[in-house]
């Protein structure tokens, strides 16, 4: 398989935030996309990510701008949509009650709000170095910003995005072998290992690929793709890579599965 290459993740956020086209594309492939007019005599920090050393001066900068500037403001407007959404919703006790506290026609209806969410994601991207430890965290705020607004389709291709495009690799970019037993990784496991750095879990996340398996079965039962939701997750329950922080999640989409 061929590495990753930075300027296709950039080409790829570039096509998706300032030209509001869903597209996809596979790894390996370079995007020649026209920028539009204003963006024409600027290049932009994420298509200079494969230029010059990414050290450790430069990385906390970009880390810390990133982190507070983009996903932190981003982070938190997503959860005062989930909580006015919560305020607004009733039960009705004529129906059967539904499994959430909220519904996604509330949170879909508070388009403002989650337009900035994908407007402050796309940016943070855009705008800094993807080799940046917080940009598979703002893909996914992105991509939870669409489930939110209903838009379950590209929703679906920023999940899997976000699946491709941060999978485990080796020391030389090419990436490891899913699911199989190639490459020294396991034949069982299809989840991101968690950070080992002190530093990393101090100062970053933890990978955003593992919470993007857990969306996409959301966004699975959400279109009545059951078949698809039901083997993600018996695939993630088995899976020894999975992480703890997870399990509840987990369990909870398994839950709403079998409603």
């Amino acid at each position: 398989m061929r590495p990753i290459r930075y300027t296709v993740t950039a080409s790829l956020s570039l096509l998706l935030c300032l030209l509001g086209l869903q597209s996809s594309g596979q790894m390996g492939f370079a995007f020649n996309i026209k920028k539009p007019k204003e963006y024409d005599e600027r290049v932009l920090r994420s298509e200079k990510s494969d230029q010059g050393k990414f050290g450790l001066p430069k990385r906390f900068m970009q880390n810390t701008v990133t982190h507070f500037n983009y996903y932190f403001n981003a982070n938190n407007k997503l959860n005062e949509v989930l909580e006015r959404a919560k305020e607004t919703f009733r039960d009705d006790y004529s129906r059967l009650l539904p499994f959430y506290n909220y519904t996604l026609d509330a949170t879909a209806g508070d388009s403002i709000q989650l337009d900035s969410i994908t407007y402050k994601a796309s940016s943070g991207i855009a705008l800094h170095d993807l080799r940046g430890d917080w940009v598979d965290n703002l893909y996914l705020l992105w991509g939870a910003s669409f489930y939110l607004q209903k838009k379950f389709d590209s929703a679906y291709l920023m999940f899997q995005f976000i699946n491709y495009a941060f999978a485990p690799k080796e020391k030389d970019g090419y990436y490891l072998t899913i699911g199989s037993g190639r490459d020294g990784n396991s034949a069982l496991s299809i989840a991101t290992k968690g950070k080992k750095s002190i530093v990393k879990k101090l100062l970053s996340e933890p990978p955003s690929r593992n919470d993007a398996f857990i969306w996409q079965i959301r966004t699975f039962l959400a279109q009545d793709q059951f078949a698809e939701a039901a083997s993600l997750i018996v695939t993630l329950k088995n899976d020894p890579a999975f992480p703890k922080r997870l399990q509840n999640d987990l369990h909870e989409v398994q839950a709403l599965l079998v409603l």
